[in-house]
């Protein structure tokens, strides 16, 4: 009889044990792998607040790219996947991907470079040509860069405008044309990037075919591509 009891004590406590099991470990197992539960939108989130958001459902936030992105402040989730309102199973792995912010680049140095070139070069980098303005220059030959603004070294993101400062060369001052020949004058004008224009003759002294009369004067400012006018002796 005692060894009896003893059974039923025993056939009992294993009872009781399983029925504890049974409601405390396995069935909560099985609800919590059978739950469905729908995606959170956490674009445009920090990584720490989409994080925050994925556990309240159940669901696990993880990094796998960090990029550049010209809109998406940095540190903000750019993308996920799966995508919002997808319905999974509650433990699922969210794939995040992370702004990194704007990329930038930094200004190349292009002074004393030809223009055309320094062109091909920022447009590489993905920049525009806001404006080119030229200037007269003693040490920077003519279509080279003197200076771009931004200046050198400066941080920039692609689509962000520069401006080139473009040598003109240095100031040109008309030469003094008084009784020289054609011939010799358009060697001079040549070097100057100086174009003849109308050319009269007229009576006056002095020895024929010689230069009385020039426009512009001489000492004059004159830009390359100007047109000189000339009067000559008969």
């Amino acid at each position: 009889m005692k060894k009896f009891l003893i059974y039923i004590a025993i056939i009992a406590l294993f009872f009781i044990v399983g029925v504890m099991i049974a409601n405390f470990i396995v069935m909560p197992l099985i609800v919590h792998q059978g739950r469905v539960v729908s995606v959170p939108n956490v674009v445009h989130m920090t990584l720490d607040n989409a994080i925050a958001e994925l556990s309240k459902q159940d669901l696990e936030g993880i990094v796998v790219e960090r990029r550049f992105d010209p809109i998406v402040e940095p540190g903000k989730i750019i993308i996920q996947d799966p995508l919002p309102e997808t319905r999974v199973k509650t433990g699922r792995i969210v794939n995040l991907t992370v702004s990194l912010g704007p990329e930038t680049i930094r200004m190349p140095f292009l002074i004393g470079i030809d223009a055309e070139k320094a062109e091909l070069i920022v447009k590489r980098l993905g920049f525009t040509i806001e404006t080119m303005e030229y200037q007269h220059s003693d040490t920077i030959a003519v279509n080279k860069i003197i200076a771009t603004v931004p200046v050198v070294e400066t941080e920039m993101k692609k689509g962000d405008g520069i401006t080139f400062i473009v040598s003109k060369g240095p100031v040109l001052k008309m030469p003094n044309l008084s009784n020289m020949t054609l011939e010799q004058i358009g060697g001079l004008l040549d070097s100057m990037d100086l174009v003849l224009g109308e050319v009269k003759e007229v009576e006056g002294s002095g020895t024929s075919g010689t230069v009385i009369v020039q426009d512009p004067a001489p000492e004059h400012v004159v830009e390359r591509g100007d047109t000189v006018t000339l009067m000559i002796i008969k």
